[in-house]
């Protein structure tokens, strides 16, 4: 991909013409600015793994790499990025379509801080696409079935509660309800049997679903409340209801046709994976996780017919879908070639005042509340931003970023303190500077200029700046291949801590109405950049706190 600042550099002729031949610019895939304020002047090292790119210049080979610098004179290079600040990527000629199955939480069961993090990375990675003008299809697979389901029949008849009775707050009644029935269950295997054989009845459509159509729809209703408050719209709701026993029939009579799955002595249908044999359907003809995930693959690759087939999905499930690749590529090739499991760790320590959280909006009402009393006691909070709906945005953000400046794979220990700090490397510190940014604007006194006199900006701390907002696009472009959003989080806190220098360093008022302008296109560029980089994770920049 031939990003903005590869483009400006060719356009200003920085790059020697030979280096760009057969498209080898685009195939760049490191690049290190570094700024020589003495020498005032801009140093960029570029890496591929191509073995020779250019003649006449300054490189050398490093483990098959070919490296080269370029020096640049530093206000050709001021000019050039602080003119072109809006960093809006040019249109792929042939935009992917992927598609993301992300969040996914079960009916009946709580929705734990592990979905609240698919939630957060699975919108990360939507959003980041959708920078780079992918086709995006965001999927919600809801988990509606099983002996699960058996036993939350069992409890609603058991405790004579009628579906209607569910409407006011369905997720947590349903959840006391399953509860309920686990527990009998656990005691009495005749209720489990019951559960399993009312599963198994409605698996080969010998029970009306009537009554689970109303819970899905109630259990919708009350998700989308909670999406919405971390600013999430899916394009599609899927169910794993949708796969049941009859519904699959056809694909499993295909697997078994091509020996894909046999039939082993206890009747279970199995197949094939890593030298040992993996159930599909078990005897009794009731689909698993598995069985159903594979035909919804398959069903997604025929409807969709996506490049990508992204599951975000805790590293515990790694074997899992292992093993539904594996399977559905013994079928069709091309349909697996798209597909990754897209792991990530766990969140450990996560409570409110009230006990352990087992539901979301638990969560991000504490996170809210907390806000709320932090704002209150802090000096530097303006009274009318101190209200439900700002609070709201800053304890989503501190959840959401906390989250996020993490390695995507890595377990890590939730702290609150930490995460609604105000100084340090915090949510709630970016929204900070991201209004005071804003507030300059509106109050500085003159006017965001359209165009860059670099002459006047001479600072070192400029040129520093400069450097960071120069790498953005490559932050977003490393951070779309690796999907780890922590490398743009990473990179918006050391922004950050460069900005609050030149707010420092620098100031616009009260200085020759040119000079603050010059200076205030600089802060109004690191502002566009913060505001892009904070919707990308999945963030509502504030205005006003």
């Amino acid at each position: 991909m031939v990003t903005k600042l590869k483009r400006i550099l060719l356009e200003k002729a920085l790059i020697p013409p030979g280096l760009d031949k057969n498209g080898n610019l685009k195939k760049i895939k490191c690049m290190h600015i570094s700024y020589k304020h003495k020498e005032n002047a801009y140093i960029i090292n570029l890496s591929n793994g191509i073995q020779k790119l250019v003649k006449n210049n300054v490189s050398h080979k490093s483990d098959n790499y070919e490296q080269f610098t370029v020096d640049i004179n530093r206000n050709v290079f001021v000019k050039s990025i602080l003119e072109n600040i809006k960093y809006e990527p040019v249109y792929s000629l042939k935009p992917k379509k992927v598609v993301i199955d992300f969040s996914s939480p079960n009916i009946a069961k709580p929705f734990h801080v592990g979905h609240l993090r698919s939630t957060i990375i699975g919108n990360f990675i939507a959003n980041i696409n959708k920078y780079f003008h992918n086709d995006v299809v965001k999927l919600n697979y809801l988990g509606d079935w099983g002996t699960q389901f058996g036993l939350l029949q069992y409890g609603l008849k058991q405790k004579n509660i009628s579906v209607d009775e569910l409407t006011n707050n369905p997720i947590k009644n349903l959840y006391e309800v399953y509860v309920h029935a686990n527990k009998l269950a656990s005691v009495d295997d005749n209720i489990q049997n019951e559960a399993k054989r009312f599963f198994s009845d409605i698996e080969q459509g010998r029970s009306n679903l009537e009554n689970w159509r109303k819970i899905r729809e109630l259990t919708v209703q009350e998700l989308e409340k909670i999406y919405r408050r971390l600013g999430i719209q899916f394009d599609d709701y899927h169910w794993e209801s949708d796969y049941n026993g009859e519904a699959i029939k056809g694909l499993m009579e295909t697997l078994e046709k091509q020996n894909i799955i046999t039939t082993d002595v206890s009747g279970k249908k199995v197949a094939k994976f890593n030298n040992r044999n993996v159930t599909v359907l078990k005897s009794d003809k009731t689909t698993l996780y598995l069985s159903r995930d594979i035909a919804a693959l398959l069903d997604r690759f025929k409807k969709y017919k996506f490049d990508k087939m992204l599951y975000v999905v805790d590293n515990a499930q790694t074997d899992h879908f292992a093993a539904v690749f594996d399977i559905v590529g013994k079928l069709d090739k091309q349909c697996k070639q798209g597909c990754e499991h897209i792991k990530f760790g766990r969140i450990k320590g996560m409570s409110t005042r009230s006990g352990n959280v087992v539901f979301l909006n638990d969560i991000l009402d504490e996170a809210r509340q907390k806000m709320f009393d932090k704002q209150r006691e802090s000096k530097n909070t303006r009274t009318s931003a101190i209200n439900e709906g700002t609070c709201d945005i800053l304890g989503t953000t501190a959840v959401v970023i906390n989250d996020l400046k993490q390695r995507r794979q890595k377990d890590y220990v939730f702290d609150w303190d930490r995460a609604l700090q105000s100084e340090g490397d915090s949510g709630v510190k970016l929204q900070y500077l991201h209004c005071r940014l804003w507030s300059l604007e509106k109050n500085s006194g003159v006017t965001i200029p359209t165009n860059c006199e670099p002459e006047l900006l001479t600072e070192e701390i400029i040129g520093e700046v400069v450097a960071e907002l120069a790498r953005f696009e490559e932050v977003l472009n490393r951070s779309l291949i690796e999907n780890e959003a922590c490398i743009i989080v990473n990179y918006l806190f050391r922004v950050a801590r460069l900005v609050n220098r030149m707010f420092n360093e620098l100031k616009v008022k009260n200085v020759d109405r040119e000079l603050g302008s010059q200076r205030l296109l600089v802060f109004h560029s690191v502002r566009l950049v913060i505001k892009i980089a904070l919707e990308i994770v999945g963030v509502k920049p504030l205005y006003e706190m």
